[in-house]
């Protein structure tokens, strides 16, 4: 686990308190780039980008990002960048409202192959906030800088808790100062939750809940069942995207559906790119 997910160092209340104070009096546009990889709530704002206009989540390598509107507005978080000496290829805060979940997915994978790690500094959380892995819920506590290799890692990120949670998100190229803190990772377990093993009751009990959904021609309301099983549930060899075929396919009326989710499975699971070509044959 620790390859893929670690805390880095910890971050001291005052530093915390300010970014969130400023936060909390800037006039924030969030926004919604990416529904067809979450459920309703996942809210972005960017604070460096390739072109530093505040609307452009256009995402690709780029050595030096600018500045958006935003940032230019954050001055304590542009003051937390510069003293991290990290080389940093993008940033955004990341928002999930209660109740939102991503799908099960893998980051940097049409970006250049270069070392590359991606950074989370949780402002505002609970405890029923997590990073998921294959298995495993994550919580990252408030008070940590968080690492996480989003390519080499199927993972998701949820909110089941009551409030928001925001963290800033920062990609960064190798470097040393991203070396000395990776040097310095560690995990603690008390924010390490081992997910029930989805069983075939289970499993049962999901799926009739999607066709019920299905039946109602709430087709979102449905797949978004199957699809939230990732973090709520260890799946073992499966992946709720196989969920997703098992039900369509005893609903052909949505066999484009099925050509759909095949096309996300082969993006996340590229050793299994020949076998999803096979779902429909059977």
């Amino acid at each position: 686990m620790l390859a893929y997910i670690s805390q880095l160092k910890t971050i001291g209340s005052t530093t915390l308190d300010s970014l969130v104070s400023q936060l909390k009096t800037a006039a924030i546009d969030w926004s919604e780039p990416y529904p067809e990889y979450a459920s309703d709530g996942l809210k972005v704002a960017t604070l460096l980008n390739p072109t530093g206009q505040q609307n452009n989540f256009d995402y690709r390598d780029c050595e030096n990002p600018a500045a958006t509107p935003l940032l230019k507005e954050l001055t304590k978080f542009q003051d937390f960048f510069q003293a991290s000496g990290l080389q940093i290829m993008g940033s955004r805060l990341l928002r999930l409202d209660p109740g939102t979940f991503l799908h099960e997915h893998r980051d940097f994978v049409y970006l250049e192959d270069r070392l590359r790690l991606r950074l989370h500094l949780p402002l505002i959380t609970n405890d029923q906030a997590f990073i998921t892995t294959p298995g495993k819920n994550i919580h990252f506590k408030r008070g940590y800088l968080w690492k996480l290799d989003p390519k080499a890692t199927v993972h998701s990120a949820c909110n089941f808790g009551s409030e928001v949670r925001i963290h800033l998100m920062l990609d960064c190229y190798d470097n040393q100062a991203l070396r000395n803190l990776v040097d310095g990772e560690d995990l603690d377990e008390d924010c390490q939750f081992a997910l029930p093993l989805l069983d075939k009751t289970s499993k049962n009990s999901l799926l009739a809940q999607a066709q019920q959904e299905l039946d109602a021609g709430r087709l979102k309301v449905a797949e978004e069942i199957l699809l939230r099983s990732f973090c709520q549930f260890n799946l073992g060899t499966t992946t709720s995207y196989d969920l997703l075929f098992e039900l369509f396919q005893a609903n052909q009326a949505y066999s484009s559906r099925i050509e759909y989710w095949q096309e996300r499975l082969k993006e996340v699971y590229m050793d299994r790119k020949n076998e999803s070509e096979m779902v429909t044959a059977g």
